[in-house]
């Protein structure tokens, strides 16, 4: 993602990109060659070098991402951190604490907030023409990248769509929660987990895994008004007006039914990533903005890590 990063601060009317930090020596200068900013090594040495550095994002192994962002604000600058948060709960807590004692901005990189398709789904949910929400359902599935080394599936993958669970929910949580995850083609991490979430009267169902052969991005809101339906990566959103029970008499009525066409909504396409960097630099401005706060976060963090625990306390039968 770092790299996705620098190329959008770089492309930024309204930010200058002075640095990238990686700790392969040849990558950081291609980085900083390509977008027109100075390779680092270290974050301490970028900070020696750049004093007047305003903002960071910290795209680095899950690991890695309390001590990083730690050390940036602790140096005063304002942090947008690639999710997870943290790797752990405690740690999460920590960064918030800082950054609120330090009054600094700590944002959460939960992209899919900002993709136009959940945007304008969000809108129609507010609209009323979802209805009441009965059930969301989400797949995130496809074959594992080789960056990720140091985190499951559950961290990894399923912390995007329960975070958008909670955003589609007005950031409730949930009260129900079942996972069966284990490990398929990885030996040393889950690579497959189902969930089952539940946030009182709405059921939410999640597929994540390293294992199917084909990328999968999904998401389906069904209501008492109607239902849609997402594809995240095309950012195309098709909703369905409910109506009255229609009984077939024949087949091919029945196949009419089931072919029913979609209303196709329409909406300016943008990359996730641009707008949530745009929030991310008005928030530092002290301008109103749209982020994922390290509040926020931390539920999403909290449910999954309570995710891992149930899957290993009760590990898929051989």
């Amino acid at each position: 993602m770092g790299r996705h990063h620098a190329r959008n601060y770089h492309e930024a009317p309204d930010a200058d990109l002075r640095g990238v930090v990686d700790g392969d020596p040849a990558r950081a200068d291609e980085m900083a060659s390509r977008f027109d900013a100075k390779a680092y090594a270290t974050v301490e040495a970028l900070l020696a070098a750049e004093p007047e550095l305003v903002a960071v994002s910290v795209a680095v192994p899950t690991s890695a991402h309390a001590a990083v962002a730690r050390t940036l604000l602790e140096a005063g600058k304002h942090v947008l951190v690639e999710k997870p948060i943290a790797p752990t709960v405690a740690e999460a807590d920590a960064l918030i604490a800082l950054a609120a004692e330090r009054g600094l901005v700590l944002a959460v990189g939960h992209v899919e907030r900002f993709n136009p398709a959940v945007r304008e789904l969000r809108r129609l949910i507010d609209e009323g023409r979802i209805g009441s929400i009965l059930s969301l359902v989400a797949r995130r599935v496809g074959v594992m990248p080789p960056q990720v080394k140091d985190a499951n599936v559950i961290i990894d993958l399923a912390v995007h769509d329960v975070d958008i669970f909670g955003y589609l929910l007005d950031d409730s949580e949930p009260t129900d929660l079942y996972c069966n995850a284990g490990r398929a083609l990885a030996q040393d991490r889950f690579d497959f987990a189902d969930i089952f979430l539940r946030y009182g009267p709405v059921a939410c169902f999640l597929q994540v895994n390293w294992v199917t052969p084909v990328k999968i991005r999904s998401l389906a809101v069904t209501g008492t008004a109607g239902y849609a339906h997402v594809e995240y990566v095309t950012q195309r959103l098709d909703y369905y007006r409910g109506g009255d029970a229609v009984e077939p008499t024949s087949f091919a009525e029945l196949e009419a039914l089931s072919e029913q066409e979609p209303e196709r909504l329409e909406f300016p396409r943008e990359e996730p990533l641009a707008r949530e960097l745009r929030e991310f630099l008005r928030a530092v401005r002290g301008e109103p903005a749209e982020i994922v706060s390290g509040k926020q976060a931390r539920a999403t963090m909290v449910v999954a890590t309570r995710l891992v625990e149930l899957a290993e306390q009760h590990p898929p039968a051989p």
